[in-house]
């Protein structure tokens, strides 16, 4: 029996509803998927509890607080509703901390796509860190199209099993395989033959790579999990390409 692969949409707020329509449109228009999207209202974001209660209970005030915010949540998903319910097969609304619920919903889904500010913002990064699924992180724009695909290759596992994951859940398809100053022996080609075309350049990896994803549509990379927790102590290239780059990710 085929079954069609299931994305969840991560809707942070009422803003992303006009962006994520627009994407979920263009995707749906393209792949041949089903599409659902979570809202998760987060009381932690509000920073209401008192951090010294040791188990006693909240107090009274911290209480009626919490009732006010959650009241304030659930008019935000009401209104966000409205703008995306028309997209997407369903609209869910959960309560808990947005990446432990988001990683909890996402158990019967294939993919988690999810809308990236200039910079990733802390959800995400916690997200890169601890997905086990298979992410598209998109950048607002004003089109969206997924017709060329490039893989960024560092020679690695993880760039091979994201390709290998990205075949599997929207069809093999033609690739270009980017590799900046690898020297192993390309051994995945001969799998692919026509769908795979190895482009190998030296240079700045940085530079190189953020050039060459102007002429592409729609990037492959491989997990994020390692930089996600060093780049702050290291500068790894991985948040720096995910900052830089404006296409959709695909993140295996």
């Amino acid at each position: 029996i085929f079954m069609l692969k299931r994305v969840l949409f991560l809707i942070g707020n009422e803003q992303e509803a006009g962006p994520i329509n627009d994407i979920a449109k263009s995707f749906k228009n393209k792949f041949n998927v089903s599409m659902d999207a979570l809202y998760v209202k987060d009381m932690i974001k509000y920073e209401v509890f008192p951090s010294t209660i040791e188990g006693i209970g909240l107090n009274i005030g911290a209480n009626y607080a919490f009732q006010e915010f959650r009241e304030l949540e659930e008019i935000t998903f009401k209104k966000l509703k409205d703008k995306v319910k028309q997209t997407f097969n369903e609209v869910y609304d959960v309560e808990g901390e947005t990446v432990e619920a988001t990683l909890e919903f996402l158990k019967p889904y294939d993919v988690l796509i999810i809308l990236k500010n200039e910079k990733p913002g802390p959800y995400l990064r916690e997200l890169l860190r601890t997905h086990y699924k298979p992410m598209i992180v998109f950048s607002e724009k004003e089109e969206y199209k997924f017709d060329k695909v490039l893989l960024l290759d560092d020679g690695g596992y993880k760039a091979n099993r994201s390709l290998f994951e990205f075949f599997n859940i929207f069809g093999e398809q033609k690739v270009d395989v980017l590799r900046v100053n690898v020297d192993d022996k390309d051994l995945t080609g001969e799998r692919f033959k026509e769908n795979y075309n190895l482009i190998s350049k030296e240079g700045d990896p940085l530079k190189v790579i953020i050039e060459e994803v102007e002429n592409y549509d729609f990037i492959i990379m491989g997990d994020l999990k390692y930089a996600a927790m060093l780049e702050k102590i290291t500068g790894k290239l991985g948040i720096r390409l995910l900052e830089a780059i404006k296409k959709p990710i695909f993140i295996g």
